[in-house]
């Protein structure tokens, strides 16, 4: 625990700030994940859908110094779910 809190540490405040967001849209997509699957929330398809794409985005602002062909890929990726997304919301 004491080597993540150090890493964080270490970072710039944009990695903090995308790292932090990263992390909230992935428990989010998680949560919605739970409660689709449980049929307790039907539109939770979409909100899932658009944290993840919020957590790509996320992923490729922090590795776009360290690898930047994974960033672009991990952009790439998160437009084609942004773009899946919104023809599912508006086709609806």
């Amino acid at each position: 625990m004491k080597k993540l809190k150090e890493a964080f540490l270490e970072m710039n405040t944009v990695d903090k700030i995308a790292f932090i967001v990263g992390q909230a849209a992935s428990l989010t997509v998680i949560i919605s994940a739970i409660l689709q699957i449980a049929g307790v929330w039907d539109a939770a398809l979409t909100l899932c859908q658009i944290c993840m794409g919020i957590s790509l985005t996320a992923q490729a602002v922090m590795q776009w110094k360290k690898n930047r062909g994974i960033a672009i890929l991990s952009l790439g990726v998160a437009v084609f779910v942004f773009s899946v997304a919104g023809v599912i919301l508006f086709l609806k």
